[in-house]
């Protein structure tokens, strides 16, 4: 059997990544940034999906504003939305109405606000929840607060989704939330202010996946050479990429258009 070299290794290792990065980035424009125009937001948004549709996955938008941003869509642009939900568990069943041709909903990400009883938050958002159409994601904020670990199991054993927040979280914390998430077998959303080594973050649930203990994947998140991280995600082989796909669902950033410029530096192309 001859091997893949020259132009088909290349292709053949640009698939490999883009299944790697199929669906994995939220834009989070507008939740980071109240006073990006909606016009550009929108022309924007609808330029780089029309360039990486393979890469993208929703517009994150707050509720607050989820009927002015549908309004300001194309009528057929088929944008999927990703709703954050400010009324805690009563607003998850309002939202099947926003559905048009020009937005759908594709997931919710509601936030455990009771600090002071996070599994008894998670059990109402649960609840409301279930009133979903089943092919709505759910992916639940959890505060690193006491008692987040409780509302991780509830959360896991309904069938949703985590989400935890990270940024000038230190490198060991975000190693040992990415740890407990992986131990529960809960998939989960990764979402950041600011600018972040998402490939090292990627690396780091690799590597917890894969056995190793809190304080090998911190020093993988404190690295800081991206070529070397970057030279490693890009061998991973199919398996590798589904076992931390099947944890890693989403990342949500602001810098949408420079995680691509990262993402596509490894493999992934418009013609890919």
């Amino acid at each position: 059997m001859r091997l893949p070299s020259g132009p088909d290794l290349i292709k053949l290792r640009s698939l490999l990544i883009m299944e790697l990065f199929d669906g994995l980035v939220d834009d989070e424009t507008l939740v980071r940034n109240a006073a990006t125009p909606l016009a550009a937001l929108v022309t924007g948004y609808c330029e780089l999906q029309n360039a990486y549709p393979d890469l993208l996955a929703t517009l994150v938008v707050p509720d607050s504003r989820l009927t002015e941003i549908v309004s300001q869509l194309p009528p057929s642009a088929g944008v999927s939305l990703s709703v954050i939900t400010s009324a805690g568990a009563g607003g998850l069943l309002a939202l099947a109405r926003h559905n048009t041709a020009a937005a759908e909903i594709a997931s919710v990400e509601p936030v455990l606000r009771d600090l002071d009883d996070l599994a008894g938050s998670a059990a109402r958002v649960i609840s409301a929840a279930g009133g979903l159409d089943p092919e709505v994601a759910v992916f639940v904020e959890l505060p690193h607060a006491p008692g987040w670990e409780a509302a991780v199991e509830l959360i896991e054993a309904a069938g949703l989704a985590g989400k935890i927040a990270v940024g000038q979280t230190e490198p060991r914390q975000v190693a040992e939330q990415l740890s407990i998430l992986i131990e529960a077998d809960l998939p989960f959303k990764i979402t950041s202010p600011y600018e972040e080594d998402w490939l090292a973050l990627l690396s780091a649930v690799e590597a917890l996946v894969a056995g190793a203990g809190i304080e090998e994947a911190t020093e993988l998140l404190r690295l800081g050479d991206r070529d070397q991280v970057g030279a490693a995600v890009g061998s991973w082989d199919s398996t590798t990429q589904s076992r931390v796909r099947r944890r890693v669902r989403r990342l949500g950033t602001a810098q949408v258009r420079d995680v691509i410029t990262d993402l596509t530096g490894y493999g992934l192309s418009p013609e890919s």
